[in-house]
């Protein structure tokens, strides 16, 4: 009988150990290969795939009503885990302009493959030391040869790799999601995807800056108080743009704001003018309007007065002007508690739960029985835990009856007026935001207030519009407002509600004398109505800050007035009907 090997020895022998250091060797092969020559992209989809997955097997496993008690342990698990990823992958809100950066030498090579030229011979100085980086891209300030000083955009190289592949994993994470907790996620994803991708070309982000200012110059008041930096065509490509540089302040920085003896209340009445502009009235909507790309200077003309510089236009929504309108119409019908109007906008869009989608627009408790005011806080006991978040649930699927005619604008329009709420919040509420807004609305309808007033002819003809812009925009190269970048450009403000202020005399030259005195006579007691919800929601803002003043210089808290106090009405809502505990700020982008 043989002598018995040692089972150390029979499961090392030299063989395993030449195949484990040549899986190690590899793996360290590939890492490095990754690391340096991939943009770290296999790491990064590693990193958000596996924890997907641990998140999504967590809630299958541990969202049981046996284990209802430690729901609340499972959610922070999970924030926990998200918090992890963002911050490993450079995606959170602190990296806004301070996020990391390439070195200088390849900025330079950039330039060489982008110009075929030497960043020496375009620039007269060219500071090598960014003065803001954010995850796409990093700015330098340089002269040109001329004396002008401008602002130099460089997009990071590893970029084109890596938003593949997280786009990739993003998609396939929310087909998991939907496959396994049965609720419609992926909807939406070719539609995201294909706007965050825009985000990275900047010929793009020059052509919707273009646009945004061709906007601004039809609105008096607002080209005043809004700029949009030049772009210089000339030095520009789809990883690099240069534009007219432009010293400011954030709108959100109150002190130095304050400095410049200039009124916080004014700064944010234009941040809140400026997008429900674009909400409502122009339809073309900068969906990143974080305190980083809206800047405040004094105005060159008046140093009296503020304007708002807008910077970083590369994600932006075209909404068709179908749903333009009834947006509006929706915000008109939310404060004339026309339920009806409500009911049937939801139901075209595939809505089955109005009460919750106006909880979300607003992004307060929203009573389709009374008008927006303050709702008053609630006592009432949680039941089991596990059971309201299984309503949260069920709620959450009825919500969605038809996600084919959700209106994909909605998804970033609603980042939009989210980030613009964290704002004012952040400045303490200077600005009663939904009275601005819902004004906002009813001035793109102009003086059409429903569809019902409208003629046959002119409906039908928004309509034909609306179907051709939702099949240009997305034709590649075939762009809406016929923009040409390297030259100058003409906009098709025939979208553009502000041009279809029909004089009152042919308003209802498609209907009787009975027919177009009853509409008047309802237009003019539905403006009578909106008027007085407005004027409720008014005070009910006043007393909230009011009541914010007070708590500051009485009693020493810190408060940030009526955003705040819906944010903590809305939490008890959540709270009240699903049992969810939201800790911390609320929505804040």
């Amino acid at each position: 009988m043989p002598p018995r090997v040692p089972l150390i020895r029979r499961l090392f022998t030299l063989r395993t150990g030449r195949n484990i250091a040549l899986a190690s060797t590899t793996a360290a092969g590939l890492y490095l290969i990754d690391t340096h020559y991939n943009a770290k992209t296999v790491q990064r989809t590693s990193r958000l795939a596996f924890n997907g997955i641990l998140i999504g097997l967590d809630y299958k496993l541990n969202f049981t009503p046996e284990k209802a008690e430690k729901i609340d342990e499972l959610h922070q698990r999970v924030a926990d885990r998200i918090l992890h990823v963002c911050q490993s992958n450079g995606t959170l809100k602190a990296l806004y302009d301070d996020a990391s950066t390439v070195d200088f030498e390849t900025v330079k090579s950039i330039f060489r493959k982008e110009f075929g030229k030497e960043l020496e011979d375009m620039f007269s100085s060219f500071d090598p030391i960014p003065v803001a980086a954010a995850s796409i891209a990093q700015v330098h300030k340089a002269t040109l040869k001329d004396g002008t000083v401008v602002a130099v955009k460089v997009q990071k190289p590893e970029i084109p790799i890596q938003i593949e592949w997280d786009l990739w994993a993003y998609k396939y994470l929310l087909k998991i999601y939907e496959f396994v907790f049965d609720l419609p996620l992926s909807f939406s994803v070719e539609y995201t995807t294909r706007h965050l991708r825009q985000e990275t070309d900047f010929i793009n982000e020059a052509r919707n800056a273009e646009i945004c200012d061709a906007f601004l110059q039809t609105d008096k008041k607002l080209r005043q108080q809004c700029y949009v930096p030049k772009i210089f065509h000339d030095y520009s490509t789809k990883l690099v743009m240069t534009a007219e540089w432009v010293d400011g302040v954030m709108a959100t920085d109150r002190q130095r704001i304050q400095d410049m003896h200039l009124s916080v209340k004014k700064v944010m009445d234009s941040v809140v003018d400026v997008f429900a502009h674009q909400i409502f009235v122009s339809g073309f909507v900068h969906c990143d309007p974080h305190p980083g790309n809206i800047l405040v200077r004094q105005h060159p003309d008046n140093p009296k007065t503020h304007q708002l510089l807008l910077l970083d236009h590369g994600l932006y929504v075209r909404a068709s002007e179908e749903f333009r309108r009834q947006y509006c119409l929706f915000w008109k019908s939310l404060f004339l508690l026309d339920q009806d109007t409500i009911k049937d906008i939801c139901k075209k869009w595939g809505i089955g739960d109005p009460q919750m989608f106006a909880n979300a627009t607003l992004l307060k408790p929203y009573n389709m029985n009374r008008a927006p005011s303050i709702p008053t806080s609630s006592t009432s006991s949680l039941a089991d835990a596990y059971e309201l978040q299984q309503k949260m649930k069920s709620s959450l699927k009825e919500f969605l009856t038809n996600s084919e005619l959700l209106p994909r604008e909605l998804i970033f329009i609603g980042r939009n007026m989210s980030i613009v709420r964290a704002n004012n919040k952040t400045l303490g509420s200077p600005v009663n935001r939904i009275n601005r807004m819902a004004r906002w609305a009813v001035t793109g309808l102009g003086i059409y207030w429903s569809e019902d007033a409208m003629p046959p002819g002119l409906l039908a003809n928004l309509r034909i519009r609306s179907a051709l812009h939702d099949r240009e925009t997305v034709a590649p190269g075939n762009h809406l407002y016929h923009t040409h970048f390297s030259s100058s450009y003409e906009l098709d403000t025939s979208l553009s509600s502000s041009t279809m202020a029909i004089h009152p005399s042919r308003l209802y030259q498609h209907q009787s004398f009975w027919g177009s005195l009853m509409n008047a006579i309802r237009a003019q007691i539905d403006s009578w109505w909106f008027e007085a919800a407005l004027a409720l929601m008014s005070l009910a803002y006043h007393v909230a800050q009011a009541r914010a003043y007070l708590e500051r210089h009485l009693l020493g808290r810190k408060t940030d007035g009526f955003e705040a106090l819906m944010d903590d009405a809305l939490r008890k809502q959540l709270e009240r009907e699903f049992g969810i505990k939201i800790e911390g700020d609320l929505f804040d982008a």
